[in-house]
């Protein structure tokens, strides 16, 4: 069960969200007043698909998987949310939304979480604000956008070397059978690209 609290000070979601907007934001201690800490253990499942959850959340410290579970049972992951980052299901913010995918905590991690109702209501009356949740829907279409392009464009061993040089460190910290799904591979074929990759760097910094 994950711990919760009531944040009051400027934490790390007014921090990002002004750093999105590029500007200071005005009337942050609402938004202070309505964050929630969450805290949770390795493994623990931050929402599940299917779910109301009107949330935004924003990686404090810690890593997340976001995963669409098929009917058969395999998961599929959407990507992930390390520090510094926020996530949602977008479906989940709308009217009776639901969420598309689950969440889940790979390492422990520190969560502030937000009600959407809480930032819509900023967004309906303050310019920064309103520029900040355009930026952010920016945001993720880019990455959404890029990672289509990547699936269509780039064979799996061109995928994994695009992520290594985009983000080393998930590539480091996340389990090799998560990184496996992310980029739709098995283990197994990820074990042989990377030691592949791995081989081709040690030769470059030991040539001859």
């Amino acid at each position: 069960m994950a711990l919760t609290e009531v944040k009051h000070q400027k934490g790390a979601a007014i921090s990002l969200f002004e750093r999105i907007a590029g500007q200071p934001l005005a009337n942050t201690d609402r938004v202070t007043e309505a964050i929630q800490v969450r805290l949770m253990r390795p493994a623990e499942t931050i929402f599940d698909q299917d779910e109301p959850h009107p949330y935004v959340y924003v990686v404090e410290t810690g890593l997340i998987k976001l995963t669409y579970l098929r009917a058969d049972g395999e998961q599929w992951i959407k990507s992930f949310a390390l520090e510094g980052r926020f996530f949602a299901s977008l479906s989940a913010l709308l009217p009776a939304g639901r969420a598309t995918f689950s969440a889940v905590a790979i390492e422990a991690c520190r969560l502030e979480r937000i009600p959407f109702s809480t930032l819509q209501a900023l967004v309906d009356t303050d310019l920064g604000w309103s520029r900040m949740l355009s930026n952010a829907l920016l945001f993720l279409a880019e990455r959404k956008e890029r990672r289509e392009r990547q699936f269509l464009t780039l064979d799996p061993e061109e995928r994994y070397r695009s992520l290594i040089a985009e983000e080393p460190e998930l590539v480091a910290r996340a389990p090799q059978k998560d990184l496996a799904g992310y980029l739709g591979i098995t283990p197994v074929g990820l074990s042989r690209i990377a030691k592949r990759v791995r081989v081709e760097a040690e030769a470059r910094l030991n040539p001859g």
